[in-house]
């Protein structure tokens, strides 16, 4: 395998998630060009413990808090590559993790995003990864299929479609902005695909309170309505 791509990851006072993450990835089969982490303006010593045991990592620290869609975008930015892997900070991949996720998509022509499957630590599939599942009877965690969309938390995506379509929308402050980008991706005539064997593990580390998470969510499900369902013409 020697596809070229980078890995963005935004990073918001998860120091100690954020060391897990990048420890795992470090024993990833197949390595980036550019491991990229935004700090997003974190009080909790992030950027220096990346610039003291990562000096792998590309680290950009945000002037203030600027939310993880636009903290992905500006990641991009400095990605090289045909892909780019978006993960968040609670993310530990396996040793195939990468491999499997960026194989599928290199080898589905009409794929434009792919996510991998997130286990939680309970041991149990997340079920809110992704929408429009229900394939008849079959067993939707066993099976790669092509789904509704996909969440932001471990995906890939092929770059220049991405760039092509200006990256995430930053109107989503935080949630809404992974199936917001295979929505987009759709009108382009590209699938988004959930690759069921590309299987990571989720720390679930937030560092919002979820009275917070809530209304953000809230926020992003109502302008995703909007723009993608009621939009005249």
């Amino acid at each position: 395998m020697n596809e070229k791509f980078s890995v963005v990851i935004p990073s918001y006072n998860g120091k100690e998630y954020l060391r897990k993450t990048l420890l795992a990835l470090r024993k990833s089969t197949v390595q980036t060009l550019r491991y990229i982490v935004v700090d997003d303006f974190s009080h909790d010593g992030t950027f220096q413990m990346l610039k003291k045991e990562f000096p792998e990592v590309f680290a950009i620290r945000n002037e203030k808090n600027l939310g993880p869609t636009m903290s992905r975008n500006r990641g991009a930015k400095e990605a090289e590559g045909e892909y780019i892997i978006f993960m968040d900070n609670d993310i530990l991949v396996r040793e195939d993790s990468l491999k499997k996720l960026l194989s599928f998509l290199t080898k589905t022509r009409d794929a434009g995003m792919v996510g991998g499957k997130l286990i939680n630590e309970e041991g149990k599939n997340v079920f809110y990864n992704m929408g429009n599942i229900f394939h008849g009877f079959i067993s939707i965690y066993d099976k790669s299929i092509p789904v509704g969309w996909i969440i932001e938390s471990f995906i890939a995506v092929r770059r220049d479609l991405f760039e092509k379509l200006g990256g995430f929308d930053e109107d989503y402050f935080m949630f809404g902005e992974g199936p917001d980008l295979s929505e987009r991706m759709r009108k382009e005539g590209y699938k988004t695909y959930f690759v069921h064997d590309a299987t990571v593990n989720m720390l679930e580390g937030h560092t919002h309170p979820k009275w917070k998470r809530r209304i953000w969510l809230w926020s992003a499900s109502w302008k995703f309505f909007v723009k993608h369902r009621l939009k005249i013409g």
